[in-house]
């Protein structure tokens, strides 16, 4: 008789279990599920107008940089603020801390495109192209980090960084200026306070390849320093019309700012640096021309795959162009 109790309350609770099993599975079919909106599914457009509905303030601010006016611009600065600028003065890199914008001007001689997007960002093609052009922006997403900017050459103390750092906090806007030219492009931190635009940071960024581009010169062979030896070897005369200025490997001499045409710089030799990929499509190699065999004083040059020198621009001495001169 237990024996058979036991039968009963084993089968009884069989029955429950799969009752329950059932009930759960016809329930779950009713169940919709809800899909995840991925972050790439939010355009950059909507999240720009979740803080404003217009984008008439960053026109007004292209219009004003492009005035090229301290005045103008000066007045997106908070002088309690301040704001950070980085550039490079030729090859160094400078980051410097401004109440008004002042002699930095000089830096900012150049027009951006006005037409305003509220998009991604475009891609840089090569050759002074990009993918689109204008003056596109972008909620912040922790873009605007001091410890980004290469402090090497201005060596600034932490202190420097501390103060500003508040900076970083404030910023919810940035934005990527290019310009008309399309060989350089400027980014640009903002704080958005309702319809106030406060300038933050400025970055005039040098394309990595912008000073060896030229979309109306050929390549040349570069795969290794044999193809740049037996280049030059071909081609002895290279001249910047517009500095009227030379490197004639034939005569060992070099016309530069420092050293004119009455008083050219004499080398014994050259060495060739390693080869650097400056973009998909432009190469460059620094060549150093020395006056002897100590290796001091060299003259310090840069040679792209565009068959042409570069001496990088510094204080007051405009970047040089030596173009081959064709036989």
């Amino acid at each position: 008789m237990n024996r058979t109790k036991a039968y009963i309350f084993i089968i009884l609770g069989i029955v429950i279990m799969v009752s329950i099993i059932i009930y759960f599975c016809l329930n779950n079919k009713n169940i919709v599920e809800v899909p995840k909106v991925e972050k790439s599914q939010i355009s950059v457009t909507d999240s720009v107008k979740k803080e404003t509905d217009s984008t008439a303030i960053f026109e007004d601010f292209v219009k004003d940089f492009n005035s090229h006016q301290e005045k103008n611009i000066n007045k997106y600065i908070d002088a309690d603020l301040g704001m950070i600028m980085y550039y490079h003065d030729g090859p160094y890199p400078i980051i410097t801390a401004l109440e008004e914008i002042g002699y930095e001007i000089d830096w900012l001689d150049i027009d951006l495109f006005e037409n305003v997007k509220l998009e991604d960002f475009p891609e840089y093609l090569g050759d002074f192209k990009f993918s689109k052009t204008g003056f596109f922006v972008q909620k912040n997403q922790n873009n605007f980090l001091l410890k980004n900017f290469d402090n090497s050459y201005t060596s600034h103390p932490p202190s420097f960084f501390n103060k500003y750092k508040k900076l970083e906090k404030l910023c919810n806007f940035w934005a990527i200026g290019i310009s008309k030219n399309q060989k350089k492009q400027f980014y640009f931190y903002f704080r958005l306070d309702q319809k106030k635009l406060t300038l933050l940071g400025l970055e005039v960024d040098r394309l990595n390849d912008v000073l060896f581009a030229n979309p109306e010169a050929s390549f040349i062979p570069f795969k290794n320093k044999n193809d740049i030896e037996n280049y030059l070897r071909d081609h002895q005369l290279f001249l910047d019309k517009e500095q009227n200025a030379t490197i004639d490997l034939a005569k060992k001499e070099i016309v530069y700012y420092d050293f004119p045409a009455d008083n050219p710089f004499i080398f014994d030799h050259y060495e060739i640096g390693e080869i650097e990929e400056n973009s998909s499509k432009i190469k460059s190699a620094e060549i150093i021309f020395y006056p002897n065999e100590s290796k001091e004083d060299g003259f310090i040059t840069y040679f792209s795959n565009k068959g042409g020198f570069l001496v990088y621009p510094m204080g007051v001495r405009p970047p040089y162009f030596y173009d081959v001169v064709k036989k």
